[in-house]
């Protein structure tokens, strides 16, 4: 783990840390002024004091947190929203194992089809969620800005291939099919398609996002 990483993880440590401190230190020099007097002349050192801490955590925060990607939503899972993606999880499962049950009954093509892009939506919905409880579940360390632009970068160039093949078969696709074809095929391929679009639609939001970082 690198040095920025483990700063981040270990932010909220060092904030709580440094103000215990100092309310050690207003303690003692409460406890002074109570035996000794001199509350008055310690006062204004007291407050100059607090600004000077506000102002080194604030320069601190600048200078070693400007290069750190945080998604605030996704660092770590809280007890109850791990809780309903776990039933929601179970759920999914659950659904799945009688969908395929079915679908291996079914002879019907174009009900067997609908039902078949049902079950795989459903099985893929339940390793999303599967994936999450385990990725969540405990906190996360923050990637580095350069890390992170190279991770970007490595999605982009898969994506951005891909995007071109799907537009091309696509087009294929839609030219191939006629308006006497299968209304159940047609749904299917547009169900595909409109996925197709979903993932590279939520890519460019990723892009819009973390582009000015």
């Amino acid at each position: 783990m690198s040095k920025l990483i483990q700063l981040t993880i270990n932010q909220s440590k060092l904030v709580a840390t440094v103000v215990f401190i100092w309310g050690t230190i207003m303690y003692i020099v409460g406890t002074y002024t109570s035996f000794f007097g001199g509350a008055l002349n310690l006062f204004p050192i007291m407050v100059a004091g607090y600004v000077v801490l506000l102002v080194g955590l604030h320069l601190y925060e600048r200078k070693y947190w400007t290069d750190i990607v945080v998604d605030q939503g996704l660092t770590q899972l809280n007890k109850e929203l791990y809780d309903v993606i776990l039933r929601q999880k179970e759920a999914e499962e659950e659904l799945g194992e009688k969908l395929r049950g079915v679908v291996a009954d079914l002879t019907y093509a174009p009900l067997k089809l609908l039902l078949l892009n049902i079950t795989l939506d459903t099985e893929k919905h339940g390793k999303l969620l599967k994936n999450i409880i385990e990725i969540l579940s405990h906190e996360q360390a923050v990637p580095s800005n350069e890390a992170f632009k190279r991770e970007v970068d490595q999605v982009r160039e898969v994506l951005e291939d891909h995007v071109v093949i799907e537009e091309e078969l696509g087009k294929q696709i839609s030219e191939i099919m006629k308006p006497s074809s299968s209304r159940v095929l047609r749904e299917l391929l547009k169900t595909i398609r409109d996925d197709e679009i979903a993932h590279h639609t939520m890519f460019q939001m990723v892009l819009r996002t973390y582009g000015s970082i």
